[in-house]
Protein backbone atom coordinates (compact mmCIF):
# COMPACT_ATOMS: atom_id res chain seq x y z
CA UNK A 1 0.00 0.00 0.00
CA UNK A 2 2.72 2.48 0.95
CA UNK A 3 4.77 1.70 -2.16
CA UNK A 4 1.77 2.04 -4.47
CA UNK A 5 0.69 5.35 -2.93
CA UNK A 6 4.19 6.81 -3.09
CA UNK A 7 4.57 5.64 -6.69
CA UNK A 8 1.24 7.26 -7.61
CA UNK A 9 2.22 10.53 -5.95
CA UNK A 10 5.57 10.50 -7.77
CA UNK A 11 4.06 9.63 -11.16
CA UNK A 12 1.42 12.36 -10.98
CA UNK A 13 3.94 14.92 -9.76
CA UNK A 14 2.63 18.40 -10.54
CA UNK A 15 -0.22 17.15 -12.71
CA UNK A 16 -3.52 18.79 -11.78
CA UNK A 17 -6.37 16.63 -10.51
CA UNK A 18 -10.07 17.26 -11.11
CA UNK A 19 -10.12 20.04 -8.48
CA UNK A 20 -7.26 21.89 -10.16
CA UNK A 21 -4.66 21.02 -7.52
CA UNK A 22 -1.83 18.50 -7.35
CA UNK A 23 -2.18 15.25 -5.43
CA UNK A 24 0.39 16.31 -2.82
CA UNK A 25 0.57 19.28 -0.51
CA UNK A 26 -0.96 20.32 2.79
CA UNK A 27 -4.24 18.58 3.52
CA UNK A 28 -3.74 16.15 0.64
CA UNK A 29 -1.65 13.00 0.02
CA UNK A 30 1.37 13.82 2.18
CA UNK A 31 3.95 11.35 3.47
CA UNK A 32 2.20 11.39 6.86
CA UNK A 33 -1.13 10.50 5.23
CA UNK A 34 0.52 7.70 3.23
CA UNK A 35 2.00 6.25 6.42
CA UNK A 36 -1.36 6.50 8.13
CA UNK A 37 -3.23 4.78 5.27
CA UNK A 38 -0.58 2.06 5.16
CA UNK A 39 -0.96 1.43 8.90
CA UNK A 40 -4.76 1.35 8.62
CA UNK A 41 -4.54 -1.08 5.69
CA UNK A 42 -2.30 -3.38 7.73
CA UNK A 43 -4.64 -3.18 10.71
CA UNK A 44 -7.60 -4.10 8.50
CA UNK A 45 -5.81 -7.27 7.41
CA UNK A 46 -4.47 -8.25 10.83
CA UNK A 47 -7.83 -7.63 12.50
CA UNK A 48 -9.72 -9.95 10.16
CA UNK A 49 -7.45 -12.91 9.50
CA UNK A 50 -10.28 -15.48 9.67
CA UNK A 51 -12.72 -13.98 7.15
CA UNK A 52 -11.64 -12.65 3.77
CA UNK A 53 -14.90 -10.78 3.16
CA UNK A 54 -14.69 -8.96 6.49
CA UNK A 55 -11.06 -8.18 5.67
CA UNK A 56 -12.11 -6.65 2.35
CA UNK A 57 -14.86 -4.62 4.02
CA UNK A 58 -12.40 -3.31 6.62
CA UNK A 59 -10.04 -2.18 3.86
CA UNK A 60 -12.79 -0.29 2.05
CA UNK A 61 -13.80 1.21 5.39
CA UNK A 62 -10.38 2.90 5.45
CA UNK A 63 -10.91 4.49 2.03
CA UNK A 64 -14.52 5.52 2.68
CA UNK A 65 -13.73 6.87 6.16
CA UNK A 66 -10.92 9.11 4.91
CA UNK A 67 -13.08 10.25 1.97
CA UNK A 68 -15.98 11.30 4.22
CA UNK A 69 -17.04 14.91 4.68
CA UNK A 70 -19.75 16.65 6.68
CA UNK A 71 -21.79 16.91 3.47
CA UNK A 72 -21.09 13.32 2.35
CA UNK A 73 -20.38 10.94 5.24
CA UNK A 74 -19.29 7.56 3.85
CA UNK A 75 -19.07 5.41 6.93
CA UNK A 76 -21.03 2.45 5.53
CA UNK A 77 -18.25 -0.05 6.18
CA UNK A 78 -16.98 1.36 9.47
CA UNK A 79 -17.75 -0.68 12.63
CA UNK A 80 -21.03 0.26 14.30
CA UNK A 81 -21.67 0.82 18.00
CA UNK A 82 -20.27 2.84 20.88
CA UNK A 83 -16.96 0.92 20.85
CA UNK A 84 -16.22 1.63 17.18
CA UNK A 85 -12.94 3.29 16.17
CA UNK A 86 -15.08 5.42 13.84
CA UNK A 87 -16.04 8.51 15.83
CA UNK A 88 -18.87 9.31 13.42
CA UNK A 89 -20.58 5.97 14.08
CA UNK A 90 -20.07 6.50 17.81
CA UNK A 91 -21.94 9.78 17.44
CA UNK A 92 -24.67 7.96 15.48
CA UNK A 93 -25.00 5.50 18.36
CA UNK A 94 -25.23 8.37 20.88
CA UNK A 95 -27.50 10.57 18.67
CA UNK A 96 -24.84 13.30 18.48
CA UNK A 97 -24.35 13.49 14.69
CA UNK A 98 -25.39 17.19 14.29
CA UNK A 99 -22.43 18.29 16.39
CA UNK A 100 -19.87 16.09 14.65
CA UNK A 101 -17.22 17.67 12.38
CA UNK A 102 -15.03 15.63 10.04
CA UNK A 103 -11.29 16.24 10.39
CA UNK A 104 -8.24 15.13 8.38
CA UNK A 105 -10.42 13.92 5.51
CA UNK A 106 -8.96 13.76 2.00
CA UNK A 107 -10.37 15.93 -0.81
CA UNK A 108 -12.65 14.09 -3.22
CA UNK A 109 -10.17 14.41 -6.09
CA UNK A 110 -7.42 12.74 -4.03
CA UNK A 111 -9.76 10.02 -2.79
CA UNK A 112 -10.78 9.17 -6.36
CA UNK A 113 -7.12 9.13 -7.44
CA UNK A 114 -6.16 6.54 -4.82
CA UNK A 115 -9.36 4.48 -5.18
CA UNK A 116 -7.89 2.16 -7.90
CA UNK A 117 -5.06 1.23 -5.50
CA UNK A 118 -7.58 0.19 -2.83
CA UNK A 119 -9.45 -1.76 -5.49
CA UNK A 120 -6.32 -3.65 -6.53
CA UNK A 121 -5.16 -4.33 -2.98
CA UNK A 122 -8.56 -5.53 -1.78
CA UNK A 123 -8.94 -8.22 -4.44
CA UNK A 124 -10.21 -11.44 -2.85
CA UNK A 125 -7.53 -13.53 -4.57
CA UNK A 126 -4.85 -11.41 -2.92
CA UNK A 127 -6.52 -11.26 0.48
CA UNK A 128 -6.97 -15.04 0.68
CA UNK A 129 -3.18 -15.24 0.95
CA UNK A 130 -3.43 -13.17 4.15
CA UNK A 131 -5.82 -15.54 5.92
CA UNK A 132 -4.37 -16.89 9.13
CA UNK A 133 -2.30 -13.77 9.74
CA UNK A 134 0.74 -15.10 7.92
CA UNK A 135 3.35 -12.55 6.87
CA UNK A 136 6.51 -12.32 4.81
CA UNK A 137 8.62 -11.76 7.93
CA UNK A 138 9.76 -15.40 8.37
CA UNK A 139 10.98 -15.50 4.76
CA UNK A 140 12.84 -12.22 5.14
CA UNK A 141 14.36 -13.41 8.42
CA UNK A 142 15.67 -16.61 6.80
CA UNK A 143 16.99 -14.65 3.82
CA UNK A 144 18.92 -12.32 6.11
CA UNK A 145 20.63 -15.34 7.69
CA UNK A 146 21.58 -16.74 4.28
CA UNK A 147 23.14 -13.41 3.25
CA UNK A 148 24.94 -13.31 6.60
CA UNK A 149 26.82 -16.50 5.70
CA UNK A 150 27.11 -15.62 2.01
CA UNK A 151 26.98 -11.80 1.54
CA UNK A 152 25.46 -10.46 -1.67
CA UNK A 153 28.41 -8.15 -2.09
CA UNK A 154 30.81 -11.08 -2.45
CA UNK A 155 30.55 -13.47 -5.37
CA UNK A 156 29.97 -17.05 -4.20
CA UNK A 157 29.85 -20.39 -5.98
CA UNK A 158 26.73 -22.52 -5.96
CA UNK A 159 28.38 -24.82 -3.41
CA UNK A 160 29.06 -21.96 -0.97
CA UNK A 161 25.52 -20.66 -1.43
CA UNK A 162 24.05 -24.08 -0.69
CA UNK A 163 26.17 -24.45 2.44
CA UNK A 164 25.05 -20.96 3.52
CA UNK A 165 21.41 -21.95 3.00
CA UNK A 166 21.86 -25.17 5.02
CA UNK A 167 23.56 -23.32 7.87
CA UNK A 168 20.89 -20.62 7.82
CA UNK A 169 18.08 -23.18 8.09
CA UNK A 170 19.79 -24.85 11.07
CA UNK A 171 20.41 -21.48 12.69
CA UNK A 172 16.82 -20.34 12.03
CA UNK A 173 15.22 -23.49 13.46
CA UNK A 174 17.52 -24.35 16.37
CA UNK A 175 19.68 -21.28 17.01
CA UNK A 176 23.47 -21.08 17.21
CA UNK A 177 23.62 -24.28 19.26
CA UNK A 178 22.94 -26.13 16.00
CA UNK A 179 26.52 -25.28 14.99
CA UNK A 180 27.76 -27.40 17.91
CA UNK A 181 25.60 -30.28 16.66
CA UNK A 182 27.08 -29.91 13.17
CA UNK A 183 30.63 -29.87 14.50
CA UNK A 184 29.88 -32.94 16.61
CA UNK A 185 28.29 -34.78 13.66
CA UNK A 186 31.39 -34.10 11.55
CA UNK A 187 33.61 -35.58 14.24
CA UNK A 188 35.44 -32.31 14.85
CA UNK A 189 36.65 -31.04 18.20
CA UNK A 190 35.09 -28.19 20.15
CA UNK A 191 35.56 -26.82 23.62
CA UNK A 192 33.53 -25.30 26.44
CA UNK A 193 33.98 -21.76 25.09
CA UNK A 194 32.29 -22.72 21.81
CA UNK A 195 29.23 -24.00 23.69
CA UNK A 196 29.06 -20.94 25.96
CA UNK A 197 29.37 -18.56 23.00
CA UNK A 198 26.54 -20.34 21.14
CA UNK A 199 24.24 -20.26 24.17
CA UNK A 200 24.98 -16.61 24.91
CA UNK A 201 24.26 -15.70 21.30
CA UNK A 202 20.88 -17.46 21.43
CA UNK A 203 19.96 -15.77 24.72
CA UNK A 204 20.85 -12.34 23.33
CA UNK A 205 18.81 -12.97 20.16
CA UNK A 206 15.73 -14.05 22.13
CA UNK A 207 16.04 -11.15 24.57
CA UNK A 208 16.21 -8.66 21.68
CA UNK A 209 13.24 -10.33 19.94
CA UNK A 210 11.05 -10.17 23.07
CA UNK A 211 11.84 -6.48 23.54
CA UNK A 212 10.99 -5.65 19.94
CA UNK A 213 7.52 -7.23 20.09
CA UNK A 214 6.41 -5.43 23.23
CA UNK A 215 3.65 -2.85 22.80
CA UNK A 216 5.94 -0.08 24.07
CA UNK A 217 8.64 -0.90 21.53
CA UNK A 218 6.18 -1.12 18.62
CA UNK A 219 4.53 2.15 19.61
CA UNK A 220 7.92 3.83 19.99
CA UNK A 221 9.06 2.81 16.50
CA UNK A 222 5.70 3.86 15.05
CA UNK A 223 5.94 7.30 16.69
CA UNK A 224 9.51 7.74 15.42
CA UNK A 225 8.42 7.00 11.84
CA UNK A 226 5.48 9.42 12.07
CA UNK A 227 7.67 12.12 13.62
CA UNK A 228 10.25 11.75 10.85
CA UNK A 229 7.55 11.86 8.17
CA UNK A 230 6.07 15.04 9.66
CA UNK A 231 9.51 16.71 9.83
CA UNK A 232 10.26 15.80 6.21
CA UNK A 233 6.89 17.22 5.13
CA UNK A 234 7.60 20.50 6.97
CA UNK A 235 10.94 20.79 5.16
CA UNK A 236 9.25 20.17 1.80
CA UNK A 237 6.59 22.80 2.47
CA UNK A 238 9.11 25.42 3.63
CA UNK A 239 12.01 24.72 1.27
CA UNK A 240 10.38 22.97 -1.67
CA UNK A 241 11.57 19.75 -3.23
CA UNK A 242 15.27 19.25 -2.42
CA UNK A 243 15.65 16.10 -4.48
CA UNK A 244 13.69 14.43 -7.26
CA UNK A 245 14.97 11.69 -9.58
CA UNK A 246 15.74 13.09 -13.01
CA UNK A 247 14.84 16.66 -12.03
CA UNK A 248 18.39 18.07 -12.06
Amino acid sequence: MGSRLRKLKSSLGKKKLSDGKTIGGKGRLTDVVINRLTAFYGNAIRGNTKNVHEMRQAIWAVWAHTASTDEQPKHWFCPKGSNSWCKYNVCVQNNEVPGFKHKNNLPEAVSEAIKPIFKDLSHLKLLRRCLGGKTQNPNESLNSLIWKYSPKTIGSSITITRIAAFLAVCDYNDGHKSQIDIINAMGLKYNKNNVITAKDSDKKRLSTAFKRVTAASLESRKNKRLKLAKENMKFKLSEGCAYEPGAY
